[in-house]
Parts: C-alpha cells; sequence; structure tokens
C-alpha cells in the first residue's frame, strides 16, 4: 500500500528567505567537525546541523544531505553550491575525502574561516567613523546650501557693493539651490548610487583595481589584505596534501584583486613549466614584497613551504589590523582640514560683504 504524502504547505516548511553570512558557515564547519571527532557518520552529523538551521542555510544543508544520502561525495554535494562554499572550501573537504582526514581539513576551514570573519570585521569597523563623518558634513553642506544660503545671500543684492567672487559664487549657488534643490538632491543620491553599481561591474574591475592599488593608504591596506589570502589560502592548501600548481589555481580562483588574479596566472605558467614559486612571485616586486619572495625561498629549501606561508598570513593579518587602527586617526585630520576650509569659505563669503558695509558707513 503506497504512503500517503506529506503535506510540504506554507505552513508546514519553512520559508528560506535571506542570505548565508560567512559566520553562518564557519558555524556550520565548526559543528560538523566536532559531530564527526565525536563518532557521528557524516549523514548523522548533516542531519544535526539541518534540524539545527534556519532559513537559507536549512534550504542549503537539506540539499546537501539529501545528495550524500543519493551516495554522491560531501565535497559534489557542496560544490552544488558556489556562491556560498568557495573552491578552497571544496577542495579542503575533498582532500579530507581523500586521506581519510575529513575533521582535521574541516578544523583548518573553521580557523580559516574565523581569521577573514575578524578581518572583514575589523575593516568595516575602521570604516564606520570616517563614513558618520562624511555621511555628517555632507547633510551639513546640502542643510546649508538648501534652507539657510537661500535667505541669507539675496540681500547683497540689494546693497550697492562690490561683491567678493566667492560671495557672487555662493549667490548662484543658493540660486541654483532655490529653484532646483529638490531635483539636485536627488540626483546625487541616483548618481552615488550608479557610480557604485557601476564599480561593482566585471568590466570595470581590470581598470579600477590598479588604480586602487596606487591611492596612498588605501592602496597599502589592499595589497596586505590580498597578501593575507594569498599567503594564508595556499598554505592552507599546500597543508591539505594539493601540489603548488593545483593550490595557485584554487587561490587564484578566489582572488578578488584583477591585478593580483592576474600575476597568480602567470604564476602557474611558471610553475608548470617547471620554475620554482619564488621565481615566479619575484616577478611581481610592485605587488610582492621583497620578504614574500624571501620567506617562500627559505620554505622551498627547508620543505616546510606551507608554514612559512602561514606565518606570512599571520604576518599581512597583523598588518591589516594596524593599518585599519590608524585609518581613523588619519582620515579625522583630513575631514576636519576639509570641513574648515569649506566653513572657512562661507563665512568669508557672508562676512566680507557685511565688514565692508559697516565700514562704508563709518566713512
Amino acid at each position: 500500500m503506497e504512503e500517503p504524502k506529506k503535506k510540504t504547505g506554507f505552513l508546514n516548511k519553512e520559508l528560506a528567505i535571506g542570505g548565508i553570512k560567512m559566520v553562518d558557515i564557519m558555524l556550520m564547519t565548526k559543528h560538523l567537525a566536532v559531530a564527526l571527532q565525536s563518532g557521528m557518520t557524516l549523514v548523522e552529523g548533516l542531519e544535526i546541523l539541518v534540524s539545527q538551521a534556519k532559513g537559507k542555510m536549512r534550504s542549503v544543508m537539506e540539499t546537501v544531505l539529501a545528495t550524500v544520502q543519493s551516495g554522491e561525495s560531501f565535497s559534489g554535494a557542496l560544490g552544488n553550491f558556489p556562491k556560498y562554499f568557495s573552491a578552497l572550501y571544496v577542495n579542503m573537504i575533498r582532500s579530507g575525502e581523500a586521506a581519510g582526514t575529513l575533521v582535521d581539513s574541516l578544523k583548518r576551514l573553521t580557523v580559516n574561516l574565523q581569521k577573514q570573519n575578524e578581518l572583514r570585521k575589523k575593516i568595516k569597523s575602521a570604516m564606520v567613523y570616517p563614513m558618520l563623518v562624511f555621511v555628517a558634513v555632507f547633510g551639513l553642506g546640502m542643510s546649508v546650501a538648501i534652507f539657510v544660503l537661500p535667505k541669507i545671500l539675496p540681500l547683497f543684492k540689494t546693497l550697492n557693493v562690490d561683491l567678493p567672487a566667492t560671495t557672487r559664487g555662493l549667490i548662484k549657488i543658493a540660486e541654483l539651490f532655490e529653484a532646483h534643490g529638490f531635483w539636485i538632491f536627488l540626483g546625487m543620491i541616483f548618481g552615488t548610487t550608479f557610480l557604485v553599481w557601476m564599480m561593482r561591474r566585471e568590466f570595470m574591475k581590470p581598470l579600477l583595481h590598479p588604480i586602487v592599488l596606487k591611492i596612498p593608504g588605501v592602496g597599502e591596506i589592499v595589497k596586505n589584505i590580498n597578501l593575507e589570502k594569498f599567503t594564508r589560502t595556499l598554505g592552507i592548501l599546500l597543508d591539505a596534501g594539493l601540489t603548488i600548481d593545483q593550490s595557485l589555481k584554487i587561490v587564484g580562483d578566489s582572488t578578488n584583486n584583477r591585478v593580483y588574479q592576474k600575476a597568480i596566472l602567470e604564476m602557474i605558467r611558471e610553475v608548470e613549466a617547471g620554475n620554482s614559486l619564488v621565481t615566479a612571485i619575484e616577478k611581481y616586486p610592485n605587488i610582492f614584497p621583497l620578504i614574500v619572495p624571501k620567506m617562500v625561498a627559505v620554505g622551498e629549501r627547508t620543505g616546510n613551504l606551507d608554514t612559512v606561508l602561514t606565518y606570512l598570513g599571520d604576518f599581512y593579518e597583523a598588518e591589516v589590523d594596524e593599518a585599519t587602527k590608524n585609518l581613523a586617526t588619519i582620515v579625522e585630520p583630513l575631514m576636519l582640514i576639509i570641513i574648515g576650509v569649506v566653513v572657512g569659505l562661507v563665512a568669508i563669503s557672508i562676512l566680507g560683504p557685511i565688514y565692508e558695509i559697516t565700514g562704508n558707513l563709518r566713512n
């Protein structure tokens, strides 16, 4: 007798809304490692994860569990979701499955994801203060332009005084905002949104990324972020048993910056041609500081390349941490200078004619 089908209506099925954050992947990896280390099978561990997950994460893990139960490998099941599980993640799981060290691979991935998450949070927190200051200055400037200048500056038109160039300029700005203030404000928001959208397009990245690396202060932070990711990811993959060329291909796929990605693709060709990794790295002194090839040479000579690369990853993580801490102290004086210049120009433009009028009355 055929079993009745289970209801899967709206009330019986959890909605898979929202996305999956890096911290969700990290916790899933950590919990699965603990489950497998305690003696559970992979299916049992995945079943526990499904019961604990919510939203989109639950939907993904249900599919992964069903795929594994159908006979496919765990790495193959994860590979169906490249948006959430990177090439590094999938290949580390595949290597662990092949060598029988899946728990070790999960532990390495947990540490790597934890470090990436911490680094991302540090960068975001370092950008909060400059963004708040920028928004405050922009809002203050727009408020003055829309509500204050149109009320004050037209008074100078009625006076028989030779107005300074700055005052005449402010009057023109006031008239412009008085007539079209709403559309100007709307246009600035639309223009900013469109610019951000354009900068995120794939065809713009090869043009923008070399420029970003040359911006004082910001360029060094971006370089250190890419160096941290390059060295740490390469070290983890080599430690998992992958060859250098295989590891470089995965690192290249997971690298977002087009300058570093292009260099890594060239490194792959060098290594496949029989050259050493240090020889390939030395061809890019502008994006790989001298310490990287020197340390890589030591690692290749001693047979501890994975350990050396992990050390370099920790080193550049500390460099990024220090740079992001100093970012606020660098940006704050710059913002104050900009505010001071703007306020000074407005003050001179308004007070200059008033001072001239009062001088004429005394005479």
